[in-house]
């Protein structure tokens, strides 16, 4: 989160999240054993890609959960297929971001 803002020059929302991230408003997620088995096995399939372990934890995490991910690395995440033909499901559409 604090990467995604601070790399779009959201430098104020970073640090209001970090903040309540202090305050026990968010949490911060460790991967499970499976979620990093999961993510290892990503990052062996779509070596080409480019994907790197946070994006891959992610995305393991995400599918495990049943959650959403929220990025705006499109390029990493569309192309992961994580189960039959199903991509990542992303909180942000590409039409949803916001100018730096």
């Amino acid at each position: 989160m604090d990467l995604l803002l601070r790399s779009r020059g959201h430098a104020k929302a970073a640090t209001t999240f970090e903040v309540a991230l202090l305050e026990g408003v968010h949490r911060l997620e460790a991967p499970t054993g499976a979620e990093l088995a999961q993510a290892v096995a990503l990052l062996e399939r779509y070596q080409d890609l480019g994907l790197d372990l946070p994006d891959a934890v992610t995305i393991s995490m995400a599918v495990a959960r049943r959650a959403w991910a929220w990025t705006w690395d499109y390029r990493h995440f569309r192309p992961v297929a994580v189960g039959r033909g199903r991509g990542v499901p992303l909180l942000v559409a590409e039409d949803e971001l916001p100018d730096p």
